[in-house]
């Protein structure tokens, strides 16, 4: 059953999933009352409040303060707006992308995505920020939108009451796990393995069980 809301109440809930801290309430009002365009408010509405006020073209001032960027269906294929989820994400992993991911969005989430969720499984406190994504859809114009945020703890996310995607490559995340799948090594991976400790011992391990496949014996030498 969908759940009816105020809007200070819907506000107060993105804040409590870090959205909208820098959000005044009356300009979030006004965005909600725009969005619903007489309909009831609810969770998926106040989310496309909330994008309309960050914007969908990418990272703004607004969206960078709670860690989180929006690009709608719009956007998604313009260069400039690539352009900018790719510093994005490159800031937010702390290191290079290459530039031929730089031309498509869903290449760009799925590197990102694989090489947060590689810098948790190499730390030792397993605290590295992930990559998580809410979809949305504004009725006022029938456009898509996809939320993309950094976070430590997915789990206030998920309180929110709408679907929440957590970025990992099936792949990666077994490899890293140290189950290998036959053509099952991902660009991000091979990146990470040669310098974690973790995988290589996890690698000498499936090596010695005569169960690591041979794309990924160079990972050995």
């Amino acid at each position: 059953m969908t759940t009816l809301l105020r809007p200070e109440d819907a506000l107060a809930r993105l804040r409590r999933a870090g959205l909208a801290t820098q959000i005044d309430a009356a300009v979030f009002a006004a965005a909600c009352d725009e969005e619903r365009a007489g309909a009831p408010l609810d969770a998926e509405v106040a989310l496309s409040a909330l994008a309309s006020i960050y914007g969908v073209r990418g990272p703004t001032e607004a969206s960078a303060s709670d860690g989180v960027l929006v690009v709608d269906e719009h956007a998604a294929s313009d260069p400039k707006v690539l352009a900018a989820v790719w510093l994005t994400f490159e800031r937010w992993i702390e290191r290079a992308i290459p530039v031929s991911l730089a031309t498509d969005l869903d290449e760009l989430v799925s590197y990102a995505g694989d090489m947060c969720f590689l810098r948790r499984h190499a730390s030792v406190a397993g605290e590295a920020p992930c990559l998580y994504s809410i979809d949305g859809w504004r009725t006022r114009d029938d456009a898509s939108f996809s939320l993309y945020a950094l976070r430590r703890d997915g789990e206030p996310l998920y309180a929110l009451g709408v679907p929440v995607q957590f970025h990992v490559h099936p792949d990666t995340e077994a490899a890293a796990a140290g189950i290998f799948r036959v053509d099952g090594l991902t660009d991000s991976y091979r990146e990470h393995a040669p310098a974690c400790a973790v995988c290589r011992d996890a690698l000498r391990s499936a090596a010695d069980r005569g169960v690591l496949p041979d794309e990924f014996r160079p990972f050995l030498r």
